[in-house]
Parts: C-alpha cells; structure tokens; sequence
C-alpha cells in the first residue's frame, strides 16, 4: 500500500514532531490518518518527524524504524505488511472484542443484519484488523439504541448500499426521533 522511501530524506519544507505510542493495531495516528509501524515496537513510545509529503517514525534511540508518503485523508490506514505481526496481537492480550470471529459473533447474536454489516466491515479493508474500531463503534450503538433498532438500521444500511458507522448512527438517530 505503501512504498518505503529513504529515512535520510533532506527536508526542503516545514517538519513538525510528535510522540506516538504504538497501539495494538501496530499503526500511529497522525495528522487525521494512521500509519503502520514494527510490529516490535508494540506498547513503546515513538516519534513522528512529520514533512509535507513524508511521515518518518524514529524509535526511541532515534533511529528511523518505517517512513510512508504522507496522506491527508482522513482515517486512512497507510500500511507496510511486514509491519504487521504474523498473527495479530489481539490473541496473546486476551482482548476479547478486538477479534473478527468474536465482532461477527457479538453481531450475530444482535441479529442477521447487524452481523452482514460488520461482515462487511470487516472485509472492506486490506488489513481486517484496521476495521476493528468501526465495527466496534457499530456494535456499541446497540448499548444506546437497543439490539432491535440497531439491527433495523443495519437493514436499512444494506439496502441503501451504505454501510458505515456514521450511516448507522445517523439512521439511528432519525429513527428514534420519530418515535
């Protein structure tokens, strides 16, 4: 997805600095978009070294462990596939939601249609794991609106080709303030 550039990189151009600390998902967040990193720097801090067209991650001896072209779109996952572990790490922290059996599971018990749409979600990407957070969010919708409603937004979420956690949320919410 993305190609690696040269670290020593001679910057023309505004750089900007920041302190990331590597989540579970082996991305930082950056500037709206996400941007992978070693798989063995997971749980340490990071810095970013941050150009106009060039995100450089240094570790914490300030060598560059991963550099990506830069990306403005937001919540994009700009990812390296080595960086990723060889199985991902959800499993060895017993994080029990952060799954795609266990998200497709949790869904399925809602209802039929919640489950397609976090099915969906989980296939749209690249990487299954960069889908977590959004089925999440899907799924947490049912603590506020009901299993029952949140399971016909899901419906009406298929049937309009739509299926995103804004969408759900924004049928959610127009179907409750008609109630």
């Amino acid at each position: 997805m993305s190609a690696a550039l040269d670290c020593s990189t001679t910057y023309h151009n505004h750089v900007e600095l920041a302190a990331r600390k590597v989540g579970a998902s082996m991305h930082i967040g950056y500037g709206g978009a996400f941007y992978s990193v070693p798989s063995s720097l997971f749980n340490q801090m990071v810095f970013v070294r941050a150009s106009n067209d060039s995100i450089n991650i240094l570790n914490s001896d300030g060598d560059c462990v991963a550099t990506h072209k830069r990306t403005y779109i937001k919540r994009r996952y700009i990812t390296v596939a080595s960086h990723m572990p060889q199985y991902y790490l959800s499993q060895l922290l017993d994080i029990s939601c952060y799954d795609g059996a266990k998200l497709r599971s949790w869904a399925g018990n809602i209802g039929h249609y919640t489950f397609l749409v976090i099915d969906k979600l989980l296939k749209l990407r690249q990487f299954e794991e960069h889908s977590y957070k959004s089925c999440m969010a899907v799924l947490q919708l049912s603590k506020k609106y009901g299993s029952s409603n949140l399971e016909s937004a899901c419906q009406s979420a298929l049937n309009s080709s739509v299926c995103s956690f804004y969408a759900i949320k924004k049928l959610l919410i127009l179907n409750t303030s008609k109630a």
